[in-house]
């Protein structure tokens, strides 16, 4: 069995990256290996003064073993450092005879946390849905002042470069949707003959339809599945829709799945006058979230940037109607007009204009239902992904998988 390292971001229950390592870690499985995470422990300095950081800190000033789930993983030292010295300090360690592994994959949302490999000249695979350029410019949108700070200066061109030696160095680079594909591509012309395009693989025998002897939900209501919180998922904006639709079809209701709402989008969702008539439900089990999905009229998505939306594929494997802002990764997902709606950034008339169309006309809904279901099965199954995804790794590292 062989030992194989996963770049990775400190890993949560939720969000799409680790969704991408579940996925990685089961083909790996699958082929007899053995999948350790490595991360730095960005989430784990506790809060306070700074006495209890840095006692936390001097306690902690080692790589230390973990264990996520079913994986066994590293944990970098976390020190509070600009965020490109953040990204670079685990490659100290990597030397270490402990911490060198012969397959090496980075599954991430952008590229920086696979800089310690990239400094090592070892073959790599890194696997990413986003440019950190795009990140930092969708928080700043949402008035994230941190974001727009580290979008500027001395620290944003010591990001790119991170990002830079991380693609052009890796052995393959797997874009996670056309739309970051192409702007690897622009950005990195050189490695436009070592980068591919692989969806994040939706698993169509869990996330379907509801069968027709499955209990339907009587009140109506469209979803948002996600970090609620995160200022580039701008729930805002959408709230500012909710109301538009509202002023319609006063029977409806928005659901919010994830975290618990904080102050600034209560006050947001009472601002825009429809906090009565918005659910958060907090954090889901799968077979909750799929039952939401399943239940939902139309799903929508405001986001300011999205690498890939993995909500979105999901919703539309549940036959779901999706309603999106061009924020990036679903623009290659919704066909706009066949299994929903994309508009411009902020657009909040058109995207309540779009929601309540889809509301009021059943057979609209039903034809972008059986659209969006079949285009999930064709495009994005976990049948059709997983195997580009091991091809990937059998062309990078042939005598560790077979195809």
């Amino acid at each position: 069995m062989t030992k194989v390292c996963i770049h990775t971001l400190e890993p949560l229950q939720h969000g799409g990256v680790m969704a991408k390592v579940r996925v990685v870690g089961e083909i790996l499985r699958d082929s007899g290996h053995h999948p350790h995470l490595m991360y730095t422990a960005t989430d784990q300095v506790p809060s306070g003064n700074w006495t209890t950081k840095i006692k936390y800190l001097l306690t902690h000033a080692t790589p230390s073993a973990t264990q996520f789930e079913d994986y066994q993983g590293i944990a970098f030292p976390y020190w509070p450092l600009p965020i490109w010295a953040t990204y670079f300090c685990p490659w100290l360690w990597m030397k270490d005879s402990r911490y060198k592994f012969p397959i090496q994959i980075v599954v991430s949302g952008a590229a920086q946390c696979g800089l310690p490999v990239a400094l090592t000249g070892q073959r790599y695979i890194v696997w990413i849905s986003t440019m950190y350029e795009d990140e930092l410019e969708g928080r700043a949108l949402a008035g994230d002042a941190w974001a727009a700070k580290t979008g500027t200066g001395l620290s944003a061109r010591l990001l790119q470069y991170e990002e830079k030696l991380v693609i052009e160095n890796a052995t393959m680079v797997i874009a996670n949707g056309e739309y970051i594909a192409n702007k690897i591509v622009d950005k990195f012309p050189s490695v436009a003959e070592k980068i591919r395009t692989i969806v994040y693989p939706v698993d169509t025998d869990l996330f379907h339809p509801r069968r027709t002897n499955q209990e339907q939900d009587s009140d109506s209501y469209i979803l948002f599945t996600g970090r609620i919180n995160d200022p580039r998922k701008n729930v805002s904006m959408l709230f500012k829709a909710f109301a538009r639709v509202l002023t319609e079809l006063s029977d409806v209701r928005l659901v919010l799945t994830g975290d618990e709402p904080n102050d600034y989008l209560l006050e947001s969702a009472s601002e825009a006058g429809v906090l009565s008539k918005v659910d958060f439900v907090g954090r889901q089990t799968e077979q909750q979230l799929i039952s939401l999905y399943q239940g939902a009229e139309v799903f929508v998505l405001a986001s300011n940037q999205e690498g890939l939306g993995i909500s979105v594929l999901e919703a539309m494997a549940c036959g779901v109607p999706v309603v999106s802002t061009n924020c990036g990764g679903p623009d290659n997902i919704v066909v706009d007009g066949e299994t929903g709606f994309l508009v411009d950034l902020n657009d909040d008339y058109h995207m309540a204009k779009h929601i309540t169309r889809l509301l009021k006309d059943p057979h609209l809904r039903e034809k972008f239902s059986n659209n969006a279901v079949r285009l999930a099965h064709e495009s994005f199954s976990r049948k059709v992904m997983t195997k580009s995804l091991l091809t990937a790794f059998y062309d990078v590292y042939p005598e560790y998988f077979s195809v």
